[in-house]
């Protein structure tokens, strides 16, 4: 393949726009004190690179590289999910086939093999393999992604999303002065994520315009280690709208540092003491606790009862997918059932005795 050379200083450069064996075509330069040496190289690396090339089509290859780009580019939580998925059921399964090779009955038999498990687990692991044949299309690594041919169906039933009732949060809402309750607030308030409220600063509020901005979390980034990090769980910065209730809230809390919510030595919280905290405003309170997470579903569920469109509900919960949100139409539908219930058929004539 042709190339150009170009002085460099003391050394000459050669720049050449190979095509791979697969039918890659990439820039490359090589810089050496000759053309000779410049050119030499390249075909070295050629030679070279046509193996790692050949290898790089295994399932097994790609994915660890795969993993080797998510590894920064997701939480941490998120890659040790990937890495154990990949590790103990993708790749005993995948890993010697060529990415080519890879048919949707391949995918439907790894599921099959994993129906022991949940089917959260089994789920993700659909999500894992996914994304590495996805990745390896968008790389022309392969022509196809089989798992596009698979359908991965609801068999279970999806359980009712549990929430406070009203009385509930009516009780919490009268209890707000208690130590926590700013934080119990923007949950239950605002929908916010515990780690989202753990990570929120007095600079991401806007008293004025009566806005939340959401653009970080405080989430594990090592073993045993927390941290702030400028990451949403969608990877999108939000803005949420709050009404008088949390302003008034806001307005009264203590600003003893930076963030919103702090540790008791003015940094971050992390979610173990965050735990700690929330267990503790609801002792003595007549309500059965519920987990953290749950006032965000509280907040969502009586936002869609109350008729909010699902589009703004979305936007504003930080939801990537239209059909998350959609999980909170269920009350909706207890209220639909109620109403039908009330069909007064029963204890009446029937028609034909009219």
């Amino acid at each position: 393949m042709e190339g150009t050379f170009r002085k460099r200083g003391d050394s000459w450069e050669f720049r050449v726009m190979a095509e791979l064996p697969d039918g890659t075509r990439l820039r490359k330069t090589f810089c050496r004190r000759t053309k000779t040496l410049a050119k030499a190289a390249y075909e070295d690396w050629m030679q070279h690179k046509t193996e790692q090339i050949t290898k790089r089509k295994t399932v097994a290859v790609w994915g660890e590289e795969w993993l080797e780009i998510k590894r920064d580019s997701v939480s941490y939580r998120t890659y040790q999910n990937y890495e154990l998925y990949w590790r103990l059921h993708i790749k005993p399964a995948l890993g010697k086939k060529q990415l080519d090779q890879v048919k949707p009955i391949d995918i439907e038999k790894l599921l099959a093999v994993t129906s022991h498990l949940s089917k959260s687990a089994r789920h993700h692991i659909y999500i894992t393999i996914n994304q590495i044949m996805k990745a390896a299309v968008q790389n022309e690594l392969c022509r196809k992604n089989p798992c596009d041919a698979v359908n991965v169906a609801a068999d279970e039933p999806l359980r009712a999303i549990q929430v406070f009732s009203l009385d509930e949060i009516q009780t919490i809402l009268r209890h707000l002065e208690k130590p926590f309750g700013t934080a119990i607030a923007l949950m239950l308030l605002a929908g916010l994520r515990s780690e989202e409220v753990m990570g929120l600063r007095w600079g991401d509020i806007n008293q004025k315009e009566q806005v939340i901005t959401v653009r970080r979390v405080v989430t594990r980034v090592a073993k045993g280690e927390y941290a702030p990090v400028e990451r949403t769980k969608n990877g999108k910065v939000r803005h949420i709208p709050y009404g008088d209730e949390l302003a008034a809230r806001l307005k009264q809390a203590q600003k003893t540092s930076i963030y919103v919510v702090p540790a008791v030595r003015g940094g971050y919280m992390t979610p173990g003491s965050f735990r700690r905290q929330y267990e503790t405003f609801f002792d003595g309170l007549p309500v059965h606790m519920l987990s953290p997470h749950k006032l965000r579903h509280t907040y969502a569920t009586y936002l869609v009862r109350g008729g909010a469109e699902l589009r703004a509900v979305q936007t504003i919960l930080g939801h990537q997918s239209i059909g998350v949100t959609e999980l909170y139409t269920h009350i909706n539908v207890d209220d639909q059932r109620r109403a039908a219930s009330k069909l007064a058929y029963s204890g009446t004539k029937s028609m034909t005795q009219i």
